[in-house]
């Protein structure tokens, strides 16, 4: 049933007096009759406002919340090309290391180590997986003539003739890390990918708990791990526990 105007106004005018006695109580209370008029206008009679129209304007304020976008520069590419070369030049001559090993191992030197590199990961099927990078560094890594890709062959990448030429560019880098990035590839030097991918994958389901604030425990991660793709059933959940105990022991898991 809809409200008789006079019921309208009587609510209208509580909530005023309500508004007036509360801003009063704050000493902030408006005139509420001509001669606190006429008093308001002379107390004030020589007052200037005066603002800053840039914390005023609501606009302005919502502008100078917002997080400042980090500039990415040609310095940014470089490092994560230098880190890829180095993990090459490194396991090269493994015939477990491809593209999707290389990618997994960029993945966890970037997040196990907390390196400030640019990447994109996203949710794909075979694990974390920035679609750009590959394409990037294969490039990078033939243009600087350190390394060429060749998907048709057993061993997969190639040293040309200034392989080994990176190395100024990783000390300079990395040199903080050193014996952290060795000690990474030295554990997955024989590992096969789809090892590497399953390692991969529960890292980052991990670190999304983390990042939830949620408990961590199995079957959280399990549910975690076997909701991010169809693909994952391939692994089994003793696979998914195996791998976990191995990181626990091997250091290889998100802070």
């Amino acid at each position: 049933m809809r409200k008789k105007p006079l019921e309208l106004l009587n609510q209208k005018k509580m909530k005023s007096d309500n508004l007036n006695s509360f801003l009063n109580s704050t000493g902030f209370g408006f005139p509420e009759s001509s001669d606190e008029i006429q008093e308001f206008r002379h107390f004030f009679k020589d007052f200037e406002f005066k603002a800053n129209a840039n914390k005023i304007d609501p606009s302005k304020i919502l502008e100078s919340t917002k997080k400042p976008t980090k500039k990415i520069d040609k310095t940014d590419y470089h490092k994560r090309t230098v880190l890829a070369a180095e993990i090459v030049y490194q396991l090269h001559q493994e015939w477990s290391l491809g593209h999707l090993k290389l990618h997994k191992l960029i993945f966890l030197c970037q997040n196990s180590l907390g390196m400030a590199i640019h990447t994109n990961f996203l949710k794909q099927a075979m694990g974390p997986y920035d679609p750009k990078l590959m394409r990037s560094i294969d490039s990078q890594l033939k243009k600087n003539q350190w390394f060429e890709y060749r998907g048709a062959s057993t061993q997969k990448y190639w040293p040309l003739t200034k392989a080994g030429a990176h190395k100024e560019w990783y000390e300079r880098y990395f040199h903080n890390q050193l014996e952290q990035i060795d000690k990474l590839i030295s554990i997955f030097r024989n590992m096969k990918s789809e090892k590497v991918e399953l390692v991969a994958t529960i890292f980052a389901c991990w670190q999304e708990v983390l990042e939830e604030n949620q408990t961590f425990n199995m079957e959280l991660l399990t549910k975690k791990f076997y909701k991010w793709s169809e693909e994952k059933k391939k692994f089994s959940e003793s696979n998914i526990k195996v791998a976990i105990d191995w990181m626990y022991e091997k250091g290889i898991y998100p802070i």
